[in-house]
């Protein structure tokens, strides 16, 4: 099945202190790039690229954005469909970031789940949310 990368899965893949949990997911990252299931949203990119810039630096972060794009991750642009989505899932969950909103309706365009802890996504009945 496809499945939308979110933020925090790619922060916790970076930077995690556990290693248990970063072998999860440097496995299931290689899994979904192999399948090519793994969808990237735009959003994402950005989210991420500003979390390691502010972590590690401007030069770390060009080194992170070089990388994410030869990982054979499919990277999903803000299409008008995905915007209006977004829009209405903000509308109706004010309390989800626009940022998640993007990604949600990503996941509903492409018949995908999203990878990732955040609990903001169980509001939104139409994702399902998995966890490495």
């Amino acid at each position: 099945m496809k499945t939308v990368l979110d933020t925090r899965f790619l922060i916790e893949h970076l930077y995690s202190t556990n290693t248990e949990t970063r072998q999860k997911t440097v496995k299931k990252l290689r899994e979904l790039a192999q399948h090519r299931e793994a969808i990237l949203p735009t959003i994402v990119i950005s989210e991420t690229i500003q979390a390691v810039c502010q972590k590690a630096g401007k030069e770390e972060a060009q080194n992170c954005y070089q990388t994410l794009l030869m990982n054979d991750l499919q990277i999903i642009s803000l299409t008008p469909t995905i915007a209006k989505q977004a829009g209405l899932i903000k509308c109706q969950h004010k309390n989800i970031p626009m940022g998640d909103c993007i990604i949600a309706a990503t996941a509903m365009a492409n018949q995908a789940h999203i990878l990732t802890d955040d609990p903001h996504y169980d509001a939104v009945k139409e994702t399902k949310r998995t966890w490495i």
